[in-house]
């Protein structure tokens, strides 16, 4: 249930009347998050085209984004959930593929480890973006819909014409 939310902010008389302002909800929150995520190529480009510190630099970006709609206090503790989660994928990213070492996991021989990091994080982000998308009934970008799961149409159910 989608609710549209306002706030008193000021009163007009001598007549009467009142200011209000459209305070954020969920789906406002989750749609700039989206926003900021297809904005990422990181998350979509071919991995031969990525290159380790722009990709970190790049997750950064992303957690200091999240951060800041975490401080937005009309955020409900569901939604703060979700994004507490993403910024700690984005995290575990920049650990593991970050200037300061490979986060703990032998290098095999013939393996990219950005690649995996990023196949990694590709597909959590994934699950995450289509669960928000399909909870507020959201679009996604083509490039961001690339890593989202679908798993027996579960998300991509929604956007086939019915017409079969």
């Amino acid at each position: 249930m989608l609710i549209m939310r306002y706030r008193l902010t000021g009163v007009a008389t001598p007549v009467g009347g009142g200011q209000w302002e459209r305070k954020d909800d969920d789906r406002e929150i989750a749609r700039r998050v989206l926003n900021m995520l297809a904005d990422r190529r990181m998350l979509w480009k071919d991995f031969s085209l990525e290159i380790e510190e722009h990709c970190v630099t790049s997750a950064n970006r992303v957690r200091e984004g999240i951060g800041s709609h975490l401080d937005n206090p009309e955020i409900t503790p569901e939604l703060a959930r979700q994004f507490q989660l993403l910024q700690r994928l984005f995290r575990d990213f920049v650990d593991e593929v970050g200037p300061a070492g490979d986060g703990g996991h032998m290098r095999y021989y013939a393996t990219d480890p950005l690649s995996m990091a990023l196949g990694r994080l590709r597909g959590l982000v994934g699950v995450q973006v289509g669960e928000m998308a399909a909870k507020y009934e959201l679009e996604v970008s083509d490039e961001l819909a690339t890593i989202v799961p679908d798993q027996a149409g579960w998300f991509f159910e929604r956007f086939e014409p019915e017409d079969r």
